[in-house]
């Protein structure tokens, strides 16, 4: 994997009131990166993450329609907008909203002069973000630009409210946070989040470990997070879920048709009303190590 991609991939924004997580992301922005393309901190949360959203799209539950009544209609625009969706549907179908929430809760901590600066700052983060797909782009310019505006976006400390470390997201919990104390040989730590909603800042914390095989370029995700029943069953996404007892706990282990593919796997503790998942192209038993490293 090339220093270029790690650097995109340490870009993204969790999207914190998501739960679907990880299972082609390295390989999907690798594929965007081919491209030429340019991706936000947004945009590679939707792409990475793969969730394709169904039905008319909504801004915060608006109809697109009704979206310049948004905070991210009052900055960016429906034109800005329309582009946006033109260029990358599916990966602002879901980062649109998750820009709206971001810009809720820097509304809430700014001042309103700091906000309008802030709310510009994003707006002129997009327009870069259209004009790298075009043909006359300086891309080098561009990527400058691009740089000095997530700094000065860092300046205002937003992402901070929601970005935690283990011993913060520990006091959140009764539950044990750990990280893997096994890999696979040749595996090290990629990227690592530990976050809160921006909707619900400072409670349930996801912790998500990203890991990589510079060798190999092969990928695994750790996900511990609270029980939501809520939420989909994302092993669903694959062919197949086989659930089993392994050393006294309850495993389950999605995979599809095609061997050495993507795999999941989960193992969860209903009376402490948490769960850990795991996406990676290692084997199942690779995959079984590493979350009973976590465990016990």
């Amino acid at each position: 994997m090339s220093n270029e991609i790690k650097r995109e991939m340490k870009k993204i924004d969790i999207p914190k009131n998501l739960h679907e997580q990880t299972i082609l992301g390295v390989k999907q922005a690798k594929q965007e990166h081919k491209k030429g393309k340019r991706l936000s901190k947004w945009i590679l949360s939707a792409a990475a993450f793969l969730i394709i959203v169904g039905g008319m799209f909504t801004v915060a539950g608006s109809p697109l329609t009704e979206a310049m009544e948004t905070l991210l209609g009052k900055f960016i625009g429906k034109e800005i907008m329309d582009e946006a969706l033109e260029i990358h549907p599916e990966e602002f179908e879901m980062a649109f909203p998750q820009m709206e929430q971001h810009l809720k809760l820097a509304e809430e901590h700014l001042s309103p002069e700091d906000f309008e600066k802030y709310g510009q700052l994003i707006k002129e983060h997009m327009e870069i973000l259209l004009n790298w797909d075009k043909p006359d782009a300086n891309r080098q310019e561009l990527e400058k630009r691009e740089e000095e505006l997530i700094k000065e976006l860092e300046k205002y400390g937003i992402d901070d409210l929601t970005t935690h470390t283990l011993e913060e997201a520990q006091a959140m919990v009764d539950y044990t946070l750990k990280y893997p104390t096994y890999l696979p040989e040749g595996y090290e730590v990629m990227y690592e989040s530990i976050t809160t909603d921006e909707a619900n800042v400072g409670k349930d914390p996801l912790v998500l470990l990203g890991f990589v095989n510079n060798s190999t370029e092969g990928t695994l995700y750790t996900l511990t997070r609270k029980i939501d029943t809520e939420q989909e069953n994302e092993l669903e996404w694959y062919a197949h879920i086989d659930t089993y007892q392994h050393n006294g706990y309850t495993f389950e282990h999605a995979y599809d048709e095609i061997d050495g593919d993507v795999q999941g796997m989960r193992v969860q503790f209903p009376e402490e009303e948490y769960e850990i998942i795991i996406h990676s192209s290692v084997s199942k038993e690779e995959m079984e190590k590493v979350l009973m490293s976590m465990i016990e």
